[in-house]
């Protein structure tokens, strides 16, 4: 449940942007924090600036996301990405920490991974660089590491001035690393070689959520247990918000579809006291599965909502 009172600070920070440029910036609230590339232009070109400038300007926007009982610490990310690998064209994406009341540290979701999920699950195929309003820890470093194109993915965390920034090579903040190559995986998340649509429920299903979960399920990232799983959650607005697993190489840094579909809810409206009303988690088990771990999160976030759980299979022919 949202406390903050984030619709007045949103627009607080909004006004230290020149005023032809507010309209512009004030669309990352209605579009999810999403940023598209035409609006970025217009503001890059009032205001003189290049798109990182941008994302440096906007991450006291994104920190306004955070969620943060345990620490209230705030961390804000702008992800730039694009719908192809070329990237001539480059969205920008929000994304803020997130903590869950009585839960283990290690479920949080950090805003690198916020802002990165916020852009896979808007459509963008490759991630260029990210913005972060602290240095990022080395969790997050291993965690955009299983990347595609992490060996370009620059780094861009505030300078000393107000549209200083400094660039760094992801590869230069995490030496020696190890990653999806380790484990014999050769296209990374995001990578457009990686198979969707393997999942079907034995039922005949019509339920929308249900359906939603399912189709989350079809486009999580699974690489190393091929433990399959999407969430679809309901808010009491009547909207809809999916999340689907992602897996990583160290395997901690992994998100589970609950925690995607949260940081999907959190950052689809600066609206207060807005909860979940159902939750259905629909998964294929393998050594690994999402059960439990959701089943503990929403008793966190929604103690009042039972989590509706569907097992899926591979669809006949397809592993």
């Amino acid at each position: 449940m949202i406390t903050t009172d984030r619709a007045r600070q949103f627009e607080h920070v909004v006004e230290t942007f020149p005023e032809e440029a507010r309209r512009h910036v004030r669309a990352v609230s209605a579009y999810a924090g999403k940023l598209a590339a035409a609006q970025s232009k217009t503001i890059m070109e009032i205001m003189e600036i290049g798109q990182e400038a941008l994302m440096v300007l906007l991450l006291p926007l994104a920190r306004l996301y955070a969620i943060t009982p345990i620490s209230n610490f705030r961390v804000g990310a702008v992800a730039k990405a694009s719908a192809d690998s070329a990237g001539s064209e480059c969205d920008l994406y929000l994304g803020a920490n997130i903590e869950f009341t009585g839960q283990a540290l290690s479920q949080v979701v950090h805003a690198e991974q916020a802002a990165t999920m916020n852009a896979w699950l808007q459509g963008a195929a490759q991630l260029h660089s990210i913005a972060v309003s602290a240095a990022p820890c080395g969790y997050c470093r291993q965690f955009l590491y299983e990347l595609e194109g992490r060996d370009t993915l620059i780094i861009v965390t505030p300078g000393e001035g107000p549209r200083a920034f400094r660039s760094t090579r992801l590869a230069e903040l995490l030496p020696e690393a190890f990653g999806p190559l380790d484990l014999k995986r050769t296209a990374g998340l995001m990578a457009a070689s990686n198979d969707r649509q393997r999942l079907t429920l034995n039922t005949d299903v019509k339920d929308p959520l249900i359906l939603e979960a399912l189709s989350a399920a079809n486009r999580s990232y699974a690489p190393y247990t091929k433990n399959m799983a999407g969430c679809a959650i309901q808010a009491n607005d009547g909207r809809i918000y999916r999340g689907s697993s992602v897996e990583n190489a160290a395997f901690n840094p992994s998100l589970s579809p609950l925690q995607t579909a949260i940081s999907s809810m959190n950052m689809g409206s600066l609206a207060q006291g807005r909860m979940i009303t159902r939750a259905v988690l629909v998964e294929k088990p393998t050594s690994s599965g999402q059960r439990a771990v959701t089943e503990l999160i929403l008793r966190s976030f929604a103690p009042d909502v039972s989590l509706e759980y569907f097992e899926a299979e591979y669809q006949e022919g397809r592993p």
